[in-house]
C-alpha cells in the first residue's frame, strides 16, 4: 500500500515529538516535519507545499486555525491539548521545581479544564487566571496576557501551550512553564487522522461515470443536414475528448449524441470543486449550437455508478435543457452544477419518516427533501414563493400550492408581504423547520 505522506508543522520541539511518535507508524506513514518561527507563517508554507502531502498534522489549534484559511480539501488535523497534557507541566511545578501552586495564569485550555485536571489529581485548587483560546489569539497576546499579570503581582508562575510565549516569559524573567501534548494524545490523533486518510482514498478511488446526452437530438437532426449534425458532434466530441484528458478517463460515444466518460471521483471532485462547477460547460455553451445535459454517477461498483448516472441525467433533463446533476453513493442529488441553485438532497427510498410526512402533505418525497434542501441553502427560515419556485425548479403557482399546504399544517405561517417596484406586493412565509423537522423523526400524526 503507498504509504501517507504527512507533514507535521510547528516550532521545532513539538515537531520533533510528533514526528518520533509518527514513525512508529512508518507502515503506513511518510511523516515530515516542517518548522516554522511564527504560526502565521502557515498559510504560505501551505500554498508552497500542498502538493507534496497527502494530509497535515499542526502541532496544535493555533496553527490549525491559520491553516483552515488555505483552500485545500487534504485532511487537517491537531494535536489536542488535553487536561492530560497539563499533568506534566504541574508535575514539574510541583516535584521538579518545589514550587507551590499557590497563583497561576494559563492560556489556551478553558476555565473549566483547569479545573477539572485539579481535581482530578486531587491538588487543591489555587488562584487560577484563564485566557482561553480564541480565533484571534497569538502567541504574543498570549505573553502580554501572562506579563501583564505578574508585573501586576498576580501570579507567581504563568504555563502556556506556546513555544514563542514560553521563551518571551523566560526573556522577561517570568516563571514560566511549557504545555506539550502526550505521546498517547499524539498516537491517539494519528490513529484518527490515518483512518480518515484511508478512507478519503477509497472514496476517491470509487468509480465515476459520466452520462451526456445532446438535449432533443432526434428534432435537431430532424431540423438540420446531417453535415450540421456531424460537425457539432465533432466539435462536442473534441471538448470531451480534452475533458476526458482532464480526468485522467476515458470517453466511449454511444451514438445519437450520447456520451459516456469513465473516471474516479477523487479526480472528477478536483476537477469540479467539489461538484460546484463544470470545468466545459462555457465551451459547450460557446461552440456547441445546441444544449448538452450530464448525469454525474458515483457507485462503489461499475453497476451502481451507471444507474446513478442515469439517474442524475434523467433528472438534470427532466428539469430543463444544458443542465448537469450528479447522484452519490449515498443517492443524494446534487445540482444543477454550474449554477446560483446548487442543491444536495437526498433520494433514499427506504426515508420511511419523510415518506409519511410526504404522503400527510400530499407532496413527493423529493419535494419534501428538496425543501429541506432550499431552507439550508438559502440559510433563512423565511421564503417567497417564487423564490421557492427558482429552487425547487417549478411554477410559481406549484411553490403557492406548497405553501399554502405548510400553513394548513401549521408548518408555516405568513411573516408579511416584500414591497416590490412594480405589482402586488410579494407575500411571505415563515416555515417552522423545528416543527418539520419534528414530524420527520417521530410517528406523531398531524393534529
Amino acid at each position: 500500500m503507498e504509504k501517507i505522506r504527512m507533514a507535521i508543522v510547528g516550532p521545532s520541539d513539538s515537531v520533533s515529538l510528533a514526528y518520533a511518535v509518527a514513525l512508529e507508524r512508518s507502515d503506513i506513514l511518510s511523516p515530515q516535519g516542517i518548522v516554522y518561527q511564527d504560526a502565521a507563517q502557515v498559510p504560505e508554507i501551505m500554498r508552497a507545499r500542498c502538493p507534496e502531502f497527502d494530509m497535515w498534522l499542526f502541532s496544535g489549534i493555533v496553527p490549525y486555525h491559520y491553516a483552515l484559511s488555505v483552500a485545500t480539501h487534504k485532511p487537517l488535523f491537531y494535536l489536542p491539548h488535553t487536561g492530560s497534557s497539563l499533568y506534566r507541566a504541574l508535575f514539574e511545578i510541583t516535584y521538579i521545581k518545589n514550587l507551590k501552586l499557590r497563583r497561576i495564569s494559563f492560556d489556551t485550555f478553558s476555565q473549566a479544564e483547569v479545573e477539572e485536571t485539579f481535581k482530578d489529581i486531587n491538588l487543591p485548587l489555587p488562584t487560577i487566571y484563564v485566557k482561553p483560546f480564541s480565533d484571534v489569539a497569538s502567541a504574543r497576546e498570549f505573553a502580554n496576557h501572562h506579563y501583564e499579570l505578574w508585573q501586576a503581582g498576580k501570579i507567581d508562575i504563568a504555563v502556556t501551550c506556546f513555544l514563542t510565549t514560553y521563551e518571551k516569559l523566560k526573556e522577561l524573567g517570568v516563571p514560566a512553564f511549557r504545555v506539550w501534548t502526550t505521546r498517547s494524545n499524539i498516537r491517539t490523533t494519528l490513529d484518527v487522522a490515518i483512518n480518515s486518510c484511508l478512507a478519503q482514498r477509497f472514496k476517491g478511488s470509487q468509480l465515476a461515470i459520466q452520462e451526456i446526452a445532446i438535449d432533443e437530438y432526434d428534432n435537431i437532426v430532424r431540423a438540420s443536414s446531417s453535415y450540421n449534425v456531424k460537425r457539432m458532434e465533432m466539435c462536442l466530441y473534441k471538448i470531451l475528448v480534452d475533458y476526458a484528458e482532464m480526468l485522467k478517463g476515458s470517453l466511449v460515444s454511444r451514438g445519437d449524441g450520447q456520451y459516456t466518460l469513465y473516471s474516479t471521483r477523487g479526480i472528477l471532485e478536483d476537477s469540479t470543486n467539489e461538484l460546484t462547477v463544470i470545468p466545459i460547460l462555457e465551451d459547450i455553451s460557446c461552440q456547441v449550437k445546441a444544449a448538452v445535459s450530464g448525469g454525474i454517477g458515483f457507485g462503489v461498483t461499475a453497476y451502481d455508478a451507471e444507474q446513478n448516472a442515469f439517474h442524475a441525467l434523467g433528472i438534470a433533463q427532466q428539469k430543463g435543457k444544458g443542465l448537469w446533476m450528479a447522484v452519490n453513493d449515498e443517492r443524494e442529488v446534487i445540482g444543477p452544477l454550474s449554477s446560483a441553485v446548487h442543491l444536495k438532497y437526498s433520494v433514499q427510498a427506504d426515508a420511511a419518516a419523510c415518506k409519511r410526512v410526504a404522503d400527510q402533505l400530499n407532496l413527493s418525497v423529493t419535494t419534501v427533501n428538496r425543501l429541506l434542501a432550499v431552507i439550508d441553502k438559502l440559510d433563512t427560515d423565511t421564503v417567497g414563493a417564487e423564490e421557492l419556485a427558482v429552487y425547487l425548479s417549478i411554477t410559481s403557482r406549484s411553490a403557492r400550492r406548497i405553501l399554502t399546504i405548510l400553513v394548513e399544517n401549521r408548518l408555516a405561517e405568513l411573516a408579511g408581504e416584500e414591497m416590490l417596484a412594480k405589482g402586488r406586493p410579494r407575500k411571505l412565509y415563515k416555515i417552522n423547520l423545528q416543527l418539520l423537522l419534528a414530524h420527520l423523526h417521530h410517528q406523531d400524526e398531524f393534529s
